[in-house]
């Protein structure tokens, strides 16, 4: 048993012994490896940067052909490359993929029963963008595997050819929620060539696609879809509606306010709920006297978001909050002091209590006095604890009651 036990030690320790040796010449291995590479490829980046800067194929360029191992090499300078320059320089790379066969090779691994290799295929075709590409990528538009599908969506997405835009188009055609999602923003990613190929199908598209196409259209911003957009106002569907009309404030264009504040009218109050928060998001003015009348409306959300609208239109946005302090409608003035809180111009209102003005004092009294009356005086009780003032601390604790005035403090206030 005891020359068991010892032997059983020796080749336990003699294993550990192997592996470690195994560990260490795999790493020798590895970093003798590395460092050739890392060699090579300042042998090959002058090559391809003179290609990418000069005329003529890329065979005029190399002395010798490419080592097996260098195809590594290559990508890894040209997608390097292509993440800091665009255009002529980025057609010469590309130029260069497809004539040394790398554009091939991809295709020809999109055909692999690895899904895998499958899915780095798509995505390598999609850092070429060579057109070439297209019709073998669409191919796998129905791949069984969902990561091969992403990845070839998004390849068609930055080849960006109108073929490859179009078959984009028909896959929002997909009911499904997420495939929605993923294929919507591979467009907006597209840029105007996505809004363009949008534009020409959305006619033919079903509702679940057309909703999607309207969000695409407000997220790129794009002028270009808004002849499409401005007739979408007077669609029958209040969804389309109301999403028309936001897609029409993202642009920010003040010359959409007209439509804007017709859709501000609309029966839905989904679609005036999302035409204040468009109008909103214009630097004009037009449009705050019928922000002001939605704050008056039945729904919350609608007078929430005119609310918003006026406070992001400047000093006259906040001057006709002020002025709605007075309206008989309870709650649009309590949406409106709400606003002015968000928007500072109660505190600036606060600070007027200690101006040496009477005029000044005189409108802030008045202000303080109207929200006491609608019950707001949150803040007006935190600042009579807090304010760093004393003498406004002691003026809105009296306007608060919260304590009788002096004869002096009394005529001080008046």
């Amino acid at each position: 048993m005891y020359d068991f036990i010892v032997a059983l030690i020796w080749a336990s320790a003699g294993f550990f012994v192997l592996l470690m040796l195994l560990i260490l010449v795999n790493k020798a291995w590895r970093e003798v490896a590395e460092r050739r590479l890392r060699k090579r490829r300042v042998q090959l980046e002058p090559i391809f940067f003179r290609y990418v800067t000069g005329t003529g194929p890329i065979e005029e360029h190399l002395k010798q052909p490419l080592r097996p191992s260098d195809r590594v090499l290559v990508e890894e300078i040209f997608f390097d490359l292509g993440r800091v320059v665009k255009g002529s320089v980025w057609e010469r790379a590309r130029e260069a993929f497809e004539r040394l066969g790398f554009v091939d090779h991809y295709i020809s691994r999109l055909q692999s029963r690895g899904w895998w290799y499958r899915a780095e295929a798509a995505e390598k075709l999609g850092y070429i963008g060579s057109e070439r590409g297209t019709q073998p990528l669409v191919k796998h538009m129905d791949d069984p595997v969902g990561e091969v599908r992403v990845r070839v969506a998004r390849a068609l997405g930055r080849i960006g050819t109108p073929e490859a835009l179009d078959y984009l188009v028909e896959a929002l055609r997909d009911p499904g929620r997420w495939s929605a999602i993923r294929v919507g923003g591979i467009l907006i990613n597209a840029g105007e060539g996505g809004v363009e190929r949008l534009m020409k199908a959305y006619a033919t598209l079903p509702f679940h696609a057309r909703v999607a196409a309207i969000d695409i259209f407000a997220r790129i911003r794009s002028l270009k879809a808004s002849p499409l957009l401005l007739e979408l106002l007077e669609d029958e569907n209040s969804d389309i509606r109301a999403r028309a009309a936001f897609a029409l404030g993202a642009t920010g264009d003040p010359n959409f306010a007209e439509p804007l504040i017709g859709a501000l009218k609309d029966p839905a109050w989904a679609v005036r709920a999302m035409a204040a928060k468009a109008v909103g998001r214009l630097k004009e003015a037009a449009s705050i006297p019928t922000l002001c009348e939605c704050l008056q409306d039945a729904e919350w959300w609608v007078r929430a978001n005119a609310a918003e609208a006026l406070k992001n239109k400047g000093e006259k946005g906040s001057q006709a909050l002020l002025g709605m302090l007075e309206s008989d409608d309870t709650y649009a003035a309590q949406q409106a002091v709400q606003m002015l809180q968000e928007s500072g111009s109660l505190d600036g209102m606060i600070a007027q209590l200690g101006s040496p003005d009477k005029g000044e004092r005189q409108a802030s009294l008045e202000f303080m006095a109207r929200l006491v009356m609608l019950r707001r005086t949150d803040l007006l009780t935190e600042m009579a604890l807090n304010h760093p003032e004393a003498s406004i601390r002691e003026r809105l604790s009296i306007v608060l009651g919260l304590r009788r005035p002096t004869a002096w403090q009394h005529q001080v206030m008046t």
